[in-house]
């Protein structure tokens, strides 16, 4: 599962679907959802979380396409068992992995240092609440509530 930290830009609700623009390092990535979830507002820092499945890979990708998320990147590494290939890629927004099957990876050429171009598709990504831990805690507080372990 990859998982990158964004910024929420803008939610459009549209009634039937909700466009949401995230801020991915100076990147704009685009995302669909259906329910909008409650706890999101702009502003919020998120965890954008996608499927290695979802990622499609192209040596370049001229003209026009349905999908919106176009990510630049290079194979940084590549792992190959049996029938599939599993690449991870370097990008402005972060490493992000791809999974495919061995044939269509054979199809690309690609090799460990090329550049590529990362689609994937709004409607794949989740976006989940980004939750930092707290230790201000004080510290007759934290003596207070630890308990013992039982032998």
């Amino acid at each position: 599962m990859n998982k990158l930290t964004v910024k929420v830009k803008r939610i459009e609700d549209h009634g039937i679907v909700t466009y949401i623009t995230l801020d991915a390092g100076g990147m704009e990535i685009k995302t669909i959802k259906s329910n909008m979830p409650e706890w999101l507002e702009e502003g919020d820092q998120v965890n954008m979380v996608f499927q290695e499945l979802s990622v499609c890979v192209g040596k370049s990708c001229e003209g026009k396409l349905s999908i919106r998320n176009k990510i630049a990147a290079r194979l940084k590494r590549l792992r190959t068992r049996g029938t599939l290939s599993e690449l991870l890629f370097e990008s402005a927004i972060g490493e992000i992995c791809s999974l495919m099957t061995q044939r269509s990876f054979d199809e690309l050429e690609l090799a460990v240092g090329d550049e590529a171009v990362l689609l994937l598709r709004e409607i794949d990504i989740d976006l989940q609440p980004c939750i930092v831990p707290r230790y201000d805690f004080p510290t007759e507080l934290d003596q207070a509530t630890r308990t013992k372990v039982a032998n």
